[in-house]
């Protein structure tokens, strides 16, 4: 749809000029002054507010040097996220060692089962071997990826390792999966209820797909296998981020006739002196390739940009030829198919016809936000002008998207757009919107976030906030720790840890000192569910209006929609309610997890949530909806082509994984990206090795299509739940009740029958793959 500039650009001078002429008198009203003060928006916005409350951890990373995290000794109150075996990385290794002499007597129970009323029992005792080895395995996860120390890190990754390898043995136990299926058997007898049977099933489910009936020598190679694609799949993620080159060589000539020449003075050139060194990562190469007119030479650079070395390639050959053999061994026709077993989607052939349903109508879509660059290079280049589709996709390459698109950008947003984009970052510092993240959460779910001063010792950095949150009737529920600033050396990808799931206090069980507790209203106590939120967010040097400049973090609306996003999957762990914990929260199918976070996608994108949350830094000043409406249309560039993005990523992800058992280990990854982008062609991509670079071929391997069939979900619920009113009550205590509490515990497709009012959605058939799928252009 083709945006109405002019009108766009006049009504947001004039909105601009009325905010800014607001005398000071209203500046100042209780309302907005109150705002100001607010304990949560002052731990994230105040610098000086949160050190002199968590002082003790401050003074604790000054006196250990730049990390923090080793060597505590007296020191220290307790262990990362109040464990107090994880006061140094050597108390990693002996938690991990715990955990083992636990798992290994809980074995040993469970196999020395002999009666009718123990095998009642059975279940939930597996479910506590689950979770004593799931807490070890999810920790290391996360200090992996976040914690500064790289002992911590090192140390992570070898019990990660060893923990996982006992998940696998387990997983091929004959006699803990007999005593499953005779427990699963005799349910109605042994009065087992429906959470327990759904547990039992999942668990069964997958000792099955680990063999669990193969010759032992199988079982063993099952093993390896599992282990050698843990190990390769780390290595493949850990090298995601680097590219094939850091520099590409650009002769000076034709860099200095087509970019700025105070660009060209920022890069080195070689020892000929005839070619400059443009690097591939920082940037620079991004500013040439929105700024350099010749195709050929952003051609190069892009390419590059988005090339990973032979290296690379090769571990994700490996991978894909491990995750073969497993599939081989285990009797599946390909690793798609096996990944697909319980899943909502059930088959590759759902999911891809899913994914091809989605080409045809979005190409289209992607082809008419084209159009306007595609016209605009036809102009500036001296092309014939394309008329049709085709045309346009025949015409725009990937690396056009930044240069055309920043002209177009210009020439619309010349008016008064920079002055309204400080506005709107001015009103949503990172306290705003976690105060108004807390202000939806009270609303809607009857919950509120609430800071705490984290004890000695407890988090991994200093900067790391503790927030609690608090229902209005059962009191704590769960704890988030959030790491939401940039710091040095950590990884710019935002990301959802959950370290602990919400779980009921297992019978007898006595050693909790490793966990936090929680009692609701009732007087039950429960594991309190751990998770914690990553962010890389920046900090700007701000004048609060006395003459000083003080360090604070404005959000721009993309950023909002990120912590929104991961804000969906705490509050999916936060409002589980679960006896297990193997069913807990995010333990839910893996093509319905994101679905909480997407649909808080929705809430950060309406404006009248934004102008309820957001509060000027100086004045406390709420936005007007016209003002965040207009600033969304004009920055709603290319969102088509974005989905279509994902629908290619979705659709390797299927091809890559559905390759057969019997494919030749020197099969040419890259080969198969290229035909399938040209295929697609919207902005294909035949140059680049990025299939190298795509990390979720990993983690979401065979099943990366949830992002967009729960983007297809999520519409479905926006509409029905919140369209009219995103702070309605009702709605919000629907959505919490009939589907958030239930994690994995319940079918996804009855969840959403109920959370949808359409019975017939139960069934998880072939219709309601298509009712999904028949979703608007919002998805």
């Amino acid at each position: 749809m083709q945006r109405t500039v002019g009108l766009g650009k006049e009504y947001a001078q004039r909105c601009l000029r009325h905010s800014l002429k607001l005398n000071s008198a209203r500046y100042t009203s209780s309302t907005a002054a109150s705002r100001l003060k607010q304990p949560l928006r002052r731990v994230f916005d105040d610098d000086s507010y949160w050190r002199d409350l968590n002082q003790s951890n401050y003074r604790l990373n000054e006196s250990s040097g730049k990390t923090f995290g080793l060597k505590f000794g007296s020191n220290v109150e307790t262990g990362l996220f109040q464990n107090p075996y994880l006061k140094s990385a050597n108390g990693l290794v002996e938690f991990t060692q715990h955990s083992f002499e636990k798992a290994k007597g809980l074995v040993e129970k469970i196999h020395s089962i002999e009666s009718q009323e123990q095998l009642r029992y059975y279940i939930k005792n597996l479910d506590q071997l689950s979770d004593v080895l799931c807490r070890v395995i999810d920790l290391c996860e996360f200090i992996r990826a976040t914690h500064p120390d790289k002992k911590y890190v090192q140390t992570a990754q070898q019990c990660h390792e060893k923990m996982f390898e006992i998940m696998n043995i387990l997983n091929t136990d004959v006699k803990l999966c007999d005593l499953l299926t005779q427990c699963l058997r005799d349910s109605e007898a042994l009065g087992l209820g429906s959470e327990e049977i759904r547990a039992g099933n999942i668990l069964l489910e997958d000792f099955e797909k680990s063999g669990i009936y193969m010759k032992p020598e199988i079982r063993e190679k099952f093993i390896t296998l599992s282990q050698k694609i843990s190990v390769i799949g780390q290595d493949f993620i850990n090298n995601t981020e680097f590219v094939r080159t850091n520099y590409v060589k650009i002769e000076c000539e034709l860099l200095n006739e087509n970019v700025n020449k105070m660009v060209c003075s920022q890069m080195k050139k070689d020892v000929s002196g005839e070619n400059y060194k443009v690097p591939t990562y920082g940037y620079l190469p991004y500013t040439i390739l929105r700024t350099c007119t010749n195709e050929e030479v952003r051609k190069k650079i892009w390419t590059e940009m988005h090339s990973c070395s032979k290296a690379q390639i090769e571990r994700l050959s490996e991978l894909l030829n491990l995750r073969a053999q497993l599939t081989k061994l285990l009797g599946s026709k390909n690793f798609a198919e096996y990944q697909l077993q319980g899943k909502m989607a059930k088959t590759p052939e759902n999911v891809n016809g899913f994914l091809e349903s989605l080409v045809h109508s979005t190409r289209i879509k992607a082809a008419a936000e084209l159009k306007p660059l595609a016209v605009l290079k036809s102009e500036l280049t001296g092309t014939q002008t394309p008329q049709t589709s085709e045309e346009v996709l025949e015409l725009m390459k990937p690396w056009d998207r930044d240069f055309y698109g920043s002209i177009q950008a210009l020439a619309q947003r010349r008016s008064s757009s920079s002055q309204t984009s400080e506005l709107i970052s001015s009103s949503f510092s990172l306290g705003v919107v976690m105060q108004g993240l807390s202000d939806l959460f009270q609303k809607i779910y009857g919950i509120k976030l609430v800071p705490a001063t984290p004890k000695t010792g407890e988090t991994w950095s200093p900067d790391v906030r503790r927030i609690d949150v608090i229902d209005e009737q059962d009191g704590l529920i769960g704890v988030m720790y959030c790491d939401l600033f940039e710091r040095e050396g950590k990884t710019p990808n935002p990301a959802h840890f959950t370290v602990c799931c919400s779980r009921n206090m297992y019978l007898n069980e006595t050693d909790t000192s490793t966990i936090q507790i929680g009692v609701n209203n009732k007087g039950q106590k429960f594991q309190l569910p751990v998770i914690s939120l990553v962010c890389d967010f920046r900090s700007v040097d701000v004048n609060l209006g006395n003459g000083s400049l003080e360090k604070m973090c404005l959000l721009q609306l993309n950023e909002i929609e990120t912590l929104f996003h991961e804000m969906g999957h705490a509050m999916h762990s936060m409002l589980g309610r679960t006896q297990l914990q193997n069913v807990s929260g995010t333990r839910c199918a893996t093509d319905f997890v994101e679905l909480p976070s997407i649909l808080m996608e929705h809430f950060a994108r309406d404006t009248r949530v934004l102008s309820s949350i957001s509060s000027h830094f100086k004045t406390g000043e709420s936005l007007d909806t016209e003002v965040l409406k207009n600033h969304q249309l004009e920055n709603q560039f290319l969102q088509n082509c974005e989905t279509f993005s994902q629908i290619k990523m979705s659709l390797l992800d299927q091809k890559l994984h559905g390759l057969d058992t019997d494919m030749d280990e020197s099969i040419d990854v890259v080969q198969i990206y290229h035909r399938l982008e040209r295929r697609l062609a919207v902005m294909p991509d035949d140059q680049s090795n990025w299939c190298g670079k795509f990390g979720h071929l990993f983690g979401y391997g065979a099943s990366y299509y949830s992002y967009l069939f729960d983007r297809a979900i999520a519409s479905k619920i926006w509409d029905h739940l919140f369209e009219k009113d995103p702070f309605n009550r009702e709605n919000g205590t629907k959505l919490k009740k009939e589907l958030l509490q239930w994690g994995g515990s319940r079918d996804p497709w009855f969840l959403l029958s109920q959370v949808l009012d359409e019975p017939r959605l139960a069934k998880g058939d072939e219709w309601g793959m298509r009712y999904i799928g028949d979703v608007k252009t919002g998805m």
